[in-house]
């Protein structure tokens, strides 16, 4: 067992005093504005605004974002310099210390396609896809400005996925004819808004390498014998942190990283109520370091650890807070055989949901963790820290069978433009959506009594895309996915009973499917027609499962083509036994994992959650 002891820090100094600073816009009188880059909401100390002109000002610092830097030339000028060494100077506003600028105008001129939503007051800048070559070996992707991509193998038929992130197709073709003989065609397509997808067909086996740093305007994979060194099983290159300057690419390590010479210093920590919805936390440190967070249950608590890191001495260990989720912050050190970590926990009311930002700070890092305490569409990012999927299955975190501090994204399907099956044989205007999102509001309501917190892709009649559905999940750390559906198929009474599918040979998930396939068969008087893996449907599964970083199913709750069925899933009273059907599934699944768990780790886990 790994022997962990803690050291806090002591110091007389006021929590209080240390709070981070939120400068305000121009004035009271400024409409405040919102920037996207990324697929993500920027975070800045001097909110965007608009200026009396309408374009949207924002702090210049944001270009970092765009592979640029600024100097500023006098309080009125400022000179970007694009990545490619190309100045021009733009006219400036200082406010709250910041000089900000006409940000639509540059991201414009640094090569963003930009789109301007007066209704919502939001910017929103996607780098342009330039060009996609293949040479001898090798296929180079050319983006605008610096973004952060995935590259995953998939197979039968074989094939790359690289997916540019934050990005607009443009104008580049959706087809490229190949010239090697080991890829058959590269296409390319927007899969959704922020997302630009580039499709290899490989030849059966043909090795592949990435061969760019994690974030960058010319993605590189090496194919064929220029790639012989990469591991032959399917992966995926993890989402790095959100950060606001291109750095080299660092390999994630196995095991914990060694104390280095040069260690971080935590020196402030700091709580701001951004709105009754959000609250952050801004922990300030003298440079970078490897960072990663984990939920703690019994009280409920999240942790955030910083590899390599002490804690200023000055700093306060504990403070108590008034907000209705965060109880209090505590900070302090704890030691392992190999290193160290300087540790913040939060101490919670319930269990939330929460994303990570990092931001420059003059000399050092800002780590900006963002809880969500009510009731609001949560903002879609990239997860973070990075995480690797593959094809064995997914590690859960150690549970406790009872859904008390667990998050839980419950998935709705379809909804907006896309109505799903309908009642084809009856009167034709009884839609699958309208079923799956009543459903969804009957589970979310039974996970919240049984003591879960509880995230929704959809509270309405709207339409998240596949991609963002699991990107929600996997941005706020879910514990668990579940994505309610109803089928159809055939033609009438000719098929019947619930079917529920996990993805590809995913022993947790299959697990987690088994106990709510019989679960819901019970309580809702459905036929139950067991569990399946969905790469029977598809050959790369489904979707909103594949981009799952936690243990995620597909529930098909019965048959639209079928009168039985139909009737029992528009029956409000079917509807609730279903949603309790689902619950008591997953907390047979908490207990099964927490039973292999335990035998597995003997407790090794208890020191540290101790804390």
């Amino acid at each position: 067992m790994r022997k962990l002891s803690f050291l806090l820090a002591a110091s007389t100094l006021v929590f209080p005093a240390l709070i981070f600073s939120f400068a305000p816009a121009a004035s009271a009188e400024t409409t405040p504005a919102t920037i996207i880059i990324g697929g993500r909401i920027v975070p800045f100390q001097v909110k965007p605004y608009l200026g009396p002109d309408g374009a949207a000002m924002a702090p210049v610092d944001a270009v970092q974002l765009l592979g640029a830097k600024y100097t500023p030339d006098s309080d009125k000028l400022v000179t970007v310099t694009a990545a490619n060494g190309r100045k021009t100077q733009w006219p400036c506003t200082i406010v709250g210390g910041r000089y900000c600028v006409p940000f639509a105008k540059i991201a414009e001129a640094l090569g963003g396609a930009v789109d301007w939503k007066p209704s919502t007051q939001t910017l929103t800048v996607r780098a342009k896809l330039e060009m996609v070559r293949q040479d001898a070996g090798a296929l180079t992707i050319y983006s605008s400005y610096p973004v952060y991509y995935s590259v995953k193998r998939i197979d039968n038929p074989e094939r790359l996925y690289v997916d540019l992130f934050g990005m607009d197709l443009s104008t580049t073709p959706a087809s490229i004819p190949s010239g090697s003989g080991g890829v058959t065609h590269i296409r390319s397509g927007q899969i959704d808004y922020q997302t630009v997808r580039i499709t290899i067909d490989l030849k059966q086996g043909m090795p592949f390498k990435v061969e760019s740093g994690i974030q960058t305007n010319t993605v590189r994979v090496a194919l064929g014998d220029a790639g012989h060194s990469v591991h032959p099983s399917p992966i995926v290159r993890p989402l790095p942190i959100f950060r606001p300057s291109p750095v080299a690419a660092v390999p994630h390590p196995a095991a914990p990283l060694p104390v280095t010479s040069s260690a971080v210093t935590i020196t402030n920590v700091a709580c701001k109520v951004i709105s009754p919805a959000l609250t952050q936390v801004a922990i300030t440190t003298t440079g970078e370091a490897h960072y990663s967070t984990e939920r703690l249950d019994s009280p409920s608590r999240l942790a955030f650890d910083l590899v390599g890191a002490s804690v200023d001495k000055r700093l306060q260990p504990t403070e108590s807070l008034d907000n209705p989720v965060i109880k209090s912050i505590r900070i302090g050190q704890f030691l392992t055989e190999k290193t160290t970590f300087g540790r913040v926990v939060l101490d919670l009311s319930h269990m939330v949901g929460f994303s990570v930002d990092t931001r420059p700070v003059m000399g050092g890092m800002t780590y900006l963790i963002n809880v969500i305490t009510g009731d609001s569409t949560p903002v879609i990012s990239i997860p973070a820290p990075p995480i690797v999927i593959s094809e064995g299955g997914l590690s859960p975190q150690v549970v406790n069978g009872s859904l008390s501090g667990k998050l839980i994204v419950v998935d709705p399907g379809h909804g907006g433009t896309d109505s799903g099956a309908r009642d084809e044989f009856r009167t034709g205007h009884v839609y699958e959506k309208d079923i799956t999102l009543a459903i969804g509001r009957r589970l979310r309501d039974t996970l919240e009594r049984s003591g879960a917190t509880v995230l929704m892709t959809r509270n309405d009649d709207t339409l998240p895309s596949v991609r963002a559905r699991p990107m929600l999940a996997n941005a706020h750390h879910a514990d668990l996915f579940v994505s309610i559906h109803c089928d159809s198929s055939g033609g009438q009474n000719t098929h019947s009973g619930t079917t529920v599918y996990f993805h590809a040979q995913s022993d947790t998930c299959r697990q987690m499917a088994a106990d709510i396939g019989r679960r819901v068969s019970d309580a809702a008087g459905i036929g139950y027609n067991g569990i399946k893996s969905d790469t029977i449907r598809f050959a790369t599964g489904f979707g909103v499962l594949r981009g799952s970083m936690m243990p995620a199913v597909l529930i098909e709750t019965g048959y639209m083509n079928n009168d039985s069925d139909l009737a029992k899933l528009r029956d409000d009273a079917t509807q609730q036994k279903i949603a309790e059907g689902i619950t008591a599934g997953l907390k047979d699944f908490l207990a099964d994992q927490r039973a292999g768990a335990r035998s597995a780790s003997g407790g090794e886990n208890a020191a540290r959650s101790a804390y």
